[in-house]
C-alpha cells in the first residue's frame, strides 16, 4: 500500500500539481491555484479531495480506488460523489452499465482518460467495461454540470469524468494481484516499473490483466484482457516532460437478458404487475421477495440451440420452417414449437448469439514544454481504434425477395444445401463499429504576472467510422462461424452474389475547437475570477451505400434486388403504399456555437479560514448524433443546448473536505436514448426542452486518526417542458394515453399525435440520493462500509410507470502483511451488495408504458478475495 501512495505522490510532484483536470494544459493552468492554496486546503481525507475551482467538483483519488473490488470499472467509484448515479449489470465491472450526472445520461457526459476523449464519436455513447484497469487509476475527477474550457468534445452538455493514469515510479517495483470470487471470478492483475533507466529520468510501466466469470444468472461468461505500457521522459528540471501510453483491451461478453414489462408480467402475473398504467396512477415496480426475483431472473437467454439437420461445412439448417424444407409446422417439443431448433423462431435468444465482442485500443501523448518563464506550451496527441459489435440474429426465407436478390426469377439460395429453397434460415447480424480516431488538445499558457494569467487551446478530433453488418452463418450448435460474423468470416450472398448486411456506411465526424480564458486575481488573492470561452467548429461526413426505409423503422436495407420503390432524401414520403426506400446518398453537416462560462472563488482569512464560496456559469452544446442524421437524411435539426447555473460554498481544512452547491440547468432540444436489446443498438426519441435544478452536498472527515467518514446528498428536480410526437391520426383511432398535438395537414383527416410529456420528470433519474462510508484504520487490519440509497425513478417519458428505490451497501476488509516480513503485501475482501437486496438496476426507458421498456436485475451479493503482493 505505501509504494502505491508514494507512487501517486511521485506523480504529482512531476505532474503539475493537484491533476484537478483532464488535459495536460488544464492541468497546467490549474496548477498555480493548487499551489497557492495550502497543503491545509488540499489534503485528500480517506481519498476524497473537493478542489477549490469556480465550478462544482469532486476528485477521487487511487488511496479510495485500490479499496473497491479488483477491476471494478472507475465508474462505480464515483457513485460516492453527489449528483452522480451508475448502475452496471454485474458486480465485476465487465458488463457495462449506465452513468447519470445531475439527470444527464452518459452520452452528455464527457468521458476523457489521460485528455483522450473516450465518448463515440458517432452516438456519444460511454461504454464502462472498456475503462482502464483501476490499480493504473491515479486519480478521477468529476466536474458536475460543467466542462472544462479545453473539454474535447461536441456532446458534454452534463458535466465530466477525467481520470489519469499513474506515472512509473522512480524505483524498479513490482505488483502482483490474484483474486477469486463468487460466480467462479478469476483475476489476475500485474505490474512492473523498471525505475529510472538512464541519469535523465527516463523510467517506464508495463502491466496486464485477464479476468473472467460466469454471468451471475443465465448461461455464458464475461472474458476481459488488458495490456497497458507507460514511457515517461523528464525534461530539464522545470517540469517539462514528454510521455507516451498504450491501453489494450479486449471483451468477449454475453449479454444479461434484461426482461420487459411483458415478460415481468407472464411471471408476476397482472395482479403484480396490472395492464393498465397511467401517470396519475403510475405502475410501480420493484420490491420484490426472493421467490418473485428468482421468476425475474429465470428470465434469460437460452443455453441450448442445438440443429438437427446439419448441412455440409458450416452451411447448415439453423431453423427451418419444417423438417428438410417441407413446409410442415415444427413438431412441439415440451409443449411448444419455440422449443423446437427446426422452427425458425427458436434460439433468437439463445446467448452466444447475444454477445458483445469488442477489441478497443490506443496510444496517448502528453507533453510540457516551458518556452519562456512566462510562457508554457502542453500538447497532447492521441489514437484510437475501435472494433465492437452488439450481437443479434435474423431469419430470411430461402426463396425470399432478398434471398433472389437481382435475379427475381431464380429459386432464391440453398443456403443449408439440402436440395430445396423451401427452408427459412436464421443468420448472424451484428451491427458492427470499426473506428479510426485522432486528436489533439494543446494550451499555451501566458502568465502576465502573478495575478492574471491567460490561456488559449485548440483541440482537434477525428473518426472515422466504418458501420455495417454482414450476415454471417451459425454453426450446428447454434454458435456464430466467426464471432465478428461475416465481416471476418464466411459472409452470407444472394443469388446474384451481393453479401447481404444491416447496414453499409461510411462517416467522418471531425472536431476542430479554439477556445481561451483568463484567470485572475484581486483583493490580495483572494478572489479568482475566471472567464472562458470556446468555439467548437463541428462536422458530420455521411455517406450510405444501402438504400434506408424511408417509413417506418429508418433503417438500411442492404440488397441487390432492383425492384424497391426509391425516393430521393428531398421528396416526400409516401403515407401509404409499397415500402419506400431513400436511394444511397451523401450528406454533410455543420455545427457549431459560442459557448462562453464565467466563474469565481473567494476565500475568506482570520476566524473564517478554510471558508470559500463559488460559482459559475457555462454554456453547453451537443450535435446530433449520427443514426439520428441517417434516419433523417434532409432536415434541419438544431443541437441541443445548455445553461448551467452553479452557487456554492466549500469548508476546508487538514481534516475536512465539505462542499454544498445549488445548481439550475436549462435545456433545449433534449435526445433521449435507449438501448434496444433486440436490435443490439440504441434509438433516439427527442424530448424538448427541460428545466433541471437541485442540491448537491458532500463531505470528507477524518475526526481521529483511526476513523474517516464520507457522506453525500443530492436532490434534482427535473420537468419535461414539451409533448413528445408520436405520429399522425385520426380523432377515431387516437391511441389511448395520446394527445392530438398539431393541425391537421392541408387536405388530410390526420392531425399531429403527442405523447402528454409536459410538466413531467425525466426518466431515469431519482429526485433523492444519499449515500456514505466509514473507514476504521486498526493497523494491521481495516475496514470499510459503504452505502448508497437511490430514489425511485421512471421509466417513461409520461411517467405511467415507476421503479421502486433501493439501497445497495459494500464492505471491505484489508489486513496487512508487513508483520510477516510482506512489507507491501495486504489480503483483500470485498462484498458487494452486502444485505442481498434485489432492485431494478439499469432501465433501458422509452416514451410510455405501451412501448414496453427493459429493466436490469442488479447483481446478487458477491465475494471477491484478493492476495496483493508488492516487491
Amino acid at each position: 500500500m505505501k509504494k502505491l501512495l508514494l507512487l501517486c505522490s511521485t506523480a504529482a510532484a512531476f505532474v503539475p500539481t493537484a491533476a484537478f483536470a483532464q488535459s495536460t494544459g488544464t492541468l497546467e493552468t490549474e496548477k498555480e491555484e493548487a499551489i497557492i492554496v495550502t497543503g491545509t486546503r488540499t489534503r485528500s481525507v480517506e481519498g476524497v479531495t473537493i478542489p477549490d475551482t469556480t465550478k462544482a467538483q469532486a476528485v477521487i483519488s487511487q488511496e479510495l480506488i485500490a479499496k473497491q473490488s479488483p477491476g471494478q470499472t472507475i465508474l462505480n467509484t464515483i457513485n460516492l460523489v453527489p449528483g452522480v448515479n451508475f448502475t452496471q449489470n454485474d458486480a465485476f465491472g465487465s458488463s457495462g452499465g449506465n452513468i447519470r450526472i445531475r439527470g444527464f445520461d452518459g452520452n452528455r457526459i464527457s468521458l476523457t482518460f489521460d485528455g483522450l476523449p473516450l465518448n463515440d464519436t458517432g452516438n456519444y455513447a460511454i461504454f464502462s467495461n472498456q475503462q482502464l484497469d483501476p490499480e493504473l487509476i491515479e486519480q478521477v475527477n468529476v466536474n458536475l454540470g460543467v466542462t472544462d474550457v479545453d473539454s474535447p468534445t461536441a456532446s458534454a452538455a452534463g458535466g465530466t469524468i477525467n481520470y489519469r493514469t499513474i506515472l512509473p515510479t522512480r524505483d524498479v517495483s513490482a505488483r502482483v494481484t490474484g483474486s477469486l470470487g463468487s460466480f467462479d471470478f478469476r483475476r489476475v492483475f500485474a505490474l512492473i516499473n523498471t525505475g529510472d533507466i538512464n541519469s535523465s529520468g527516463t523510467r517506464a510501466f508495463v502491466s496486464g490483466s485477464v479476468a473472467r466469470n460466469d454471468k451471475w444468472k443465465g448461461p455464458g461468461d464475461i472474458y476481459k484482457r488488458q495490456l497497458n505500457a507507460r514511457i515517461y521522459q523528464p525534461i530539464g528540471t522545470n517540469g517539462d516532460f514528454v510521455s507516451v501510453s498504450g491501453h489494450l483491451n479486449i471483451n468477449r461478453n454475453n449479454f444479461y437478458r434484461n426482461p420487459t414489462l411483458t415478460d415481468l408480467r407472464n411471471v408476476l402475473g397482472s395482479t403484480v404487475v396490472p395492464t393498465t398504467a397511467t401517470p396519475e396512477a403510475p405502475l410501480v415496480l420493484g420490491g420484490y421477495d426472493n421467490a418473485q426475483g428468482d421468476l425475474i431472473n429465470s428470465i434469460e437467454n437460452l443455453a441450448n440451440c442445438n440443429r438437427t439437420i446439419p448441412g455440409p461445412g458450416v452451411q447448415n439448417d439453423n431453423g427451418g420452417t419444417g423438417p428438410n424444407g417441407t413446409g410442415a409446422n415444427a413438431p412441439a417439443i415440451n409443449g411448444s414449437t419455440a422449443n423446437n431448433p427446426l422452427n425458425s423462431s427458436s434460439c433468437s435468444n439463445y446467448f452466444n448469439v447475444r454477445v458483445n465482442p469488442s477489441n478497443t485500443g490506443n496510444i496517448r501523448i502528453n507533453s510540457r514544454f516551458k518556452l519562456t518563464d512566462a510562457l508554457t506550451l502542453t500538447i497532447d496527441p492521441s489514437f484510437q481504434y475501435t472494433l465492437a459489435h452488439g450481437g443479434g440474429s435474423t431469419t430470411l426465407a430461402e426463396n425470399s425477395a432478398r434471398a433472389k436478390g437481382g435475379l427475381p426469377t431464380s429459386p432464391g439460395v440453398d443456403f443449408n444445401r439440402d436440395g430445396d429453397f423451401l427452408d427459412t434460415i436464421r443468420f448472424f447480424t451484428p451491427n458492427i463499429t470499426n473506428t479510426n480516431r485522432f486528436g489533439l488538445t494543446s494550451s499555451l499558457i501566458f502568465d502576465i504576472n502573478r495575478e492574471n494569467r491567460i490561456r488559449v487551446a485548440y483541440t482537434y478530433d477525428r473518426g472515422r467510422h466504418k458501420q455495417t453488418g454482414e450476415w454471417g452463418f451459425l454453426l450446428p450448435n447454434g454458435d456464430p462461424q466467426n464471432i465478428m460474423s461475416g465481416r471476418d468470416g464466411l459472409p452470407v450472398t444472394d443469388a446474384t452474389g451481393f453479401k447481404i448486411q444491416q447496414r453499409d456506411r461510411l462517416s467522418v465526424a471531425a472536431l476542430n475547437q479554439i477556445a481561451g480564458q483568463y484567470i485572475g486575481r484581486f483583493f490580495d488573492r483572494a478572489l479568482r475570477v475566471e472567464v472562458g470561452v470556446r468555439r467548437p467548429f463541428f462536422s458530420r461526413e455521411l455517406q450510405t451505400f444501402c438504400p434506408i426505409e424511408a417509413r417506418g423503422s429508418g433503417f438500411a436495407y442492404c440488397t441487390s434486388e432492383t425492384n424497391l420503390l426509391y425516393i430521393n432524401p428531398t421528396d416526400p414520403v409516401p403515407a401509404t403504399g409499397a415500402t419506400p426506400y431513400y436511394r444511397p446518398f451523401k450528406a454533410d453537416y455543420k455545427f457549431g456555437k459560442l459557448l462562453p462560462n464565467v466563474g469565481f472563488t473567494y476565500n475568506f482569512s482570520d476566524a473564517l479560514a478554510g471558508l470559500s464560496v463559488f460559482g459559475s456559469w457555462a454554456k453547453g452544446f451537443s450535435a446530433p448524433r449520427t443514426d439520428n442524421l441517417y434516419r433523417a437524411p434532409i432536415v434541419t435539426l438544431d443541437p441541443e443546448e445548455t445553461d448551467a447555473f452553479d452557487l456554492g460554498a466549500r469548508f476546508t481544512r487538514r481534516n475536512v473536505q465539505a462542499q454544498l452547491s445549488a445548481w439550475q440547468i436549462n435545456y433545449k432540444n433534449r435526445i433521449v436514448s435507449s438501448f434496444n436489446q433486440d436490435l443490439g443498438i440504441s434509438l433516439d426519441r427527442n424530448v424538448g426542452r427541460v428545466d433541471s435544478r437541485g442540491i448537491d452536498a458532500n463531505f470528507a472527515w477524518q475526526p481521529v486518526k483511526f476513523l474517516s467518514l464520507i457522506g453525500l446528498v443530492s436532490y434534482i428536480d427535473t420537468e419535461l417542458k414539451s409533448n413528445v410526437q408520436i405520429g399522425s391520426s385520426t380523432a377515431a383511432a387516437l391511441p389511448a394515453g395520446l394527445i392530438f398535438c398539431g393541425a391537421a395537414p392541408t387536405g388530410t383527416a390526420t392531425a399531429i399525435t403527442c405523447a402528454p410529456t409536459a410538466g413531467k420528470q425525466v426518466t431515469e433519474t431519482p429526485k433523492w440520493q444519499f449515500g456514505g462510508r466509514v473507514n476504521l484504520d486498526f493497523n494491521p487490519v481495516e475496514l470499510g462500509f459503504q452505502f448508497k440509497r437511490v430514489g425511485s425513478r421512471f421509466a417513461t417519458d409520461t411517467n405511467d410507470i415507476k421503479v421502486k428505490g433501493y439501497t445497495t451497501a459494500d464492505a471491505d476488509l484489508r489486513f496487512a502483511l508487513a508483520a510477516i516480513g510482506m512489507k507491501d503485501s495486504f489480503l483483500q475482501l470485498n462484498v458487494t451488495n452486502l444485505f442481498n437486496e434485489y432492485y431494478f438496476g439499469n432501465i433501458s426507458t422509452q416514451i410510455r408504458a405501451a412501448d414496453n421498456p427493459n429493466f436490469t436485475p442488479a447483481a446478487p451479493r458477491t465475494f471477491i478475495a484478493s492476495l496483493n503482493l508488492g516487491f
